[in-house]
């Protein structure tokens, strides 16, 4: 792609999550991620979710429900006409006790409306899981979030909402356990250290499109056509052996 676009990306990623710290019971088990995923945040984690001010929450379901994706986001857009607020909804799965659970993950500065939020869901039919003991660890998550592309050069790509997120597609497809030798192939060996990538893919029409999201707070951009062919060759590599 050579403009800019918007579309719904599917980001596969692998986060510390702990439960939210809330002095509040909601009855609900409410798990929480940094919201901000670099390299720095692992160390304090998760004693730094008491001082945030952008909470990633994640809300999980207990059973599968048809149209799920569709329900939360048509209800999503609802929410945040009505509520007023900065609140951005997305509906996704996350790996819990070695099982894979549907969940809504949501992103607000203001929890006061966690109740409304949950309570909106539950007349839709959907059921979340009751509040429990989760210790922190670190969870696999795929979310389903509207993102809008800025093209710094062909294949690259930055997040219009997230400065520090920039976008690099890779030919093909991988698996994410693929993906995650790549990433640690390339950290290891190569001049890239300070920076977090998860696996994003696109569904645009009749052609499905790969892409490695990189954050980082020291990004050099003049660099990412140089970590783009990078990611070619050792994907190429890896494919080989």
């Amino acid at each position: 792609m050579t403009k800019n676009f918007s579309c719904f990306a599917c980001v596969s990623m692998k986060l510390m999550v702990a439960k939210f710290p809330s002095g509040e019971n909601h009855g609900r088990l409410i798990l929480e991620s940094s919201p901000d995923p670099s390299y720095y945040s692992r160390a304090g984690f998760p004693e730094n979710l008491k001082s945030v001010s952008d909470h990633h929450l994640y809300l999980v379901v207990k059973k599968p429900i048809p149209c799920f994706q569709d329900m939360v986001m048509r209800q999503s857009h609802k929410m945040k006409e009505r509520l007023g607020i900065d609140l951005h909804i997305a509906p996704g799965q996350i790996r819990l006790l070695g099982k894979m659970y549907s969940c809504i993950r949501i992103r607000t500065e203001d929890t006061s409306n966690l109740k409304t939020i949950i309570e909106e869901f539950r007349k839709l039919g959907i059921r979340f899981m009751a509040d429990r003991h989760v210790a922190p660890y670190e969870a696999f998550i795929q979310i389903k979030r509207y993102t809008d592309f800025e093209i710094i050069e062909p294949g690259i790509f930055r997040d219009k909402e997230n400065p520090k997120r920039y976008f690099v597609t890779i030919p093909g497809s991988i698996e994410y356990d693929a993906f995650e030798e790549l990433i640690k192939e390339i950290k290891n060996n190569c001049d890239f250290h300070m920076f977090d990538a998860s696996l994003v893919y696109l569904n645009c029409g009749s052609r499905f499109i790969e892409m490695v999201s990189v954050y980082s707070e020291h990004c050099e951009e003049e660099r990412l056509a140089e970590m783009k062919k990078l990611l070619e060759e050792k994907k190429m590599n890896l494919q080989s052996v």
